[in-house]
């Protein structure tokens, strides 16, 4: 470790220069894992926080919430069914409502439930909805000049925005959760889904239970939203692809300062160092500037998530930020190992004669 250190302090400008390598390289691993994130809770931060743990719809839709039409009166016998805590109907409506009888309307996606549903939300400003004409919208709405008390037009029914929510979205579109009633009687009307919150019930024995139908779970309902698996698939593979760079780029990097050393790990032979001591203080220079420069790549990221705008979806995830950090170390360590037999077939008289050369 001694002569790790002593080396990075040496060679400051050789070493700085690889280091704003995996800075950017590390940096815009970040930044496109906050943007996967981002959209993901963008296209269905509802589904992904919704307080239930499995979705009961229609047989053979791929698991698309907006093909599934379901009558009520078909699961009445679901809230019978040991394990199940509670249950509750969800409809998706993708409207153009107009506010205050405004001429251009505003894209929501309505959620429709059942009055004081554990689907709905608390409000994180205002009130929760208290009446089938009440209706609780995504915070994001306020950037469009939405505000409490406004009056939401849904064909010939007339809500009113009690209360905001944060992060309600849904393909892309803020979600709006309003009472089933409000449309008339519950009894005519056909579901998506059925919501349904468990007690350590196993998703295959719901489906044995609900064999006329698909019991699927949040991740499920995930992959059958419109889009979703295909963004999150195209950015996942740009990531991928960083990475396989990274390590080509700092394997080369690592070769060829390796190489130039050549001759100082044949003095070194010579004056006893053995082989295992050289290579873990190569082992060691890498370990030090990849920690150090993620630690900075992460300080970047933080950066530029302050600068991006109110709109753009970027989302920060401590954990998947700690694993995109793993990677970058691994890539770097494997990288500096494609030079460890430059070290280990170094012949001490051949680099003392070449140095004297």
């Amino acid at each position: 470790m001694f002569l790790a250190t002593r080396e990075l302090f040496h060679a400051k400008l050789r070493y700085v220069l690889i280091g704003l390598i995996i800075i950017l390289v590390a940096s815009l691993i970040f930044i496109i894992s906050g943007l996967a994130k981002g959209l993901s809770a963008n296209n269905a931060a509802s589904l992904e926080d919704m307080n239930a743990n499995y979705l009961v719809m229609e047989k053979d839709v791929d698991h698309d919430l907006g093909k599934s039409q379901i009558k009520q009166d078909q699961l009445d016998n679901v809230k019978d069914i040991e394990g199940v805590k509670d249950v509750a109907p969800l409809s998706i409506m993708m409207t153009d409502a107009k506010i205050n009888d405004a001429e251009k309307g505003i894209d929501m996606a309505f959620f429709m439930t059942s009055e004081n549903s554990m689907l709905i939300p608390d409000a994180v400003e205002g009130k929760n909805m208290k009446s089938k004409t009440d209706i609780v919208v995504d915070e994001g709405l306020k950037d469009e000049g939405v505000k409490l008390g406004d009056v939401v037009n849904a064909g010939d029914v007339k809500l009113t925005i009690t209360g905001f929510a944060k992060n309600e979205r849904y393909s892309h579109t803020p979600v709006a959760y309003v009472a089933d009633s409000a449309f008339g009687d519950v009894s005519d009307q056909k579901i998506n889904a059925m919501a349904l919150q468990t007690n350590d019930v196993k998703q295959e024995d719901l489906s044995n239970t609900l064999n006329d139908f698909d019991v699927v779970n949040k991740k499920e309902a995930l992959n059958g939203v419109p889009s979703y698996s295909e963004e999150q698939a195209s950015l996942n593979m740009m990531i991928v692809f960083l990475l396989v760079i990274a390590a080509f780029v700092l394997a080369v990097f690592f070769y060829v300062m390796t190489l130039q050393k050549r001759d100082q790990f044949g003095v070194l032979k010579a004056l006893g160092a053995k082989t295992s001591y050289l290579i873990k203080n190569l082992m060691s220079q890498v370990a030090i500037l990849t920690v150090v420069c993620i630690g900075l790549g992460v300080a970047l990221t933080y950066g530029v998530a302050m600068v991006l705008p109110d709109d753009m979806p970027f989302v920060i995830d401590g954990m998947e930020m700690l694993q995109s950090s793993f990677l970058v170390l691994v890539v770097s360590i494997l990288g500096a190992l494609t030079s460890l037999f430059q070290v280990v077939k170094v012949d001490p008289i051949e680099a003392i004669e070449g140095g004297a050369k």
